[in-house]
């Protein structure tokens, strides 16, 4: 699930339509929301910020999700392993990809061995 996805669902479940969300984020319109929503981008970090307090989400959450986009677009679905990740907050990012780098390549290893 893309984040926009994510945010949509999260908007709709504070019962929050996208007008609402665009004014409280200073948009006149819902085109922010609904770009956002249809995956065209991902918002900045101060934005994220703001969208955090808009929808009474944690920003640490908020940078999770983008964090699992991101790795559902490398075609890392494996909820244990995402889990996993999200279990130590403290890891910096560098310490992430790291982690990120070996499972793949023990996912890879594994491909050609069952071949």
């Amino acid at each position: 699930m893309r984040f926009g996805d994510k945010i949509k669902k999260i908007r709709e479940s504070r019962g929050i339509s996208q007008q609402q969300m665009a004014k409280r984020l200073g948009y006149q319109t819902n085109s922010y929301v609904s770009d956002m929503e249809k995956g065209k981008f991902i918002p900045s970090v101060e934005k994220l910020g703001k969208i955090a307090e808009t929808l009474g989400t944690p920003l640490s959450a908020l940078k999770d999700l983008i964090f699992e986009t991101k790795l559902e677009e490398m075609g890392i679905k494996d909820p244990i392993f995402i889990g996993l990740i999200r279990e130590f907050p403290r890891l910096t990012d560098k310490d992430k990809k790291a982690i990120i780098r070996v499972y793949m390549e023990i996912k890879k290893r594994l491909s050609k061995a069952a071949k």
